[in-house]
């Protein structure tokens, strides 16, 4: 789960560049079908038979959620840096 998590933030900072806000939720949104296909993926390889369905949810929804609080962390702190440099640049 470490993995999928790595995978969410960095996935959502990325996302978080996107021109609208819908893009950078719908891109989250893939990436975690994504996250659930190999997770489901590795899981049946492994054996882990019951626990497949299980574990290809629970990555689904660490990654929506955590994907999802990135992007808009990143959104936040973009429009922020840009809110900055363009009163930064009135002043002088």
């Amino acid at each position: 789960m470490a993995i999928v998590v790595f995978a969410a933030l960095v996935g959502g900072a990325l996302l978080g560049r996107c021109a609208r806000a819908v893009h950078s939720l719908i891109g989250v949104a893939v990436q975690s079908v994504v996250v659930l296909a190999v997770v489901a993926y590795c899981a049946t390889q492994v054996g882990a038979g019951d626990m497949v369905a299980l574990l290809g949810i629970a990555a689904f929804m660490f990654s929506m959620v955590i994907g999802t609080a990135a992007t808009l962390v990143a959104r936040r702190v973009l429009r922020e840096r840009q809110a900055r440099s363009g009163s930064s640049k009135q002043t002088s």
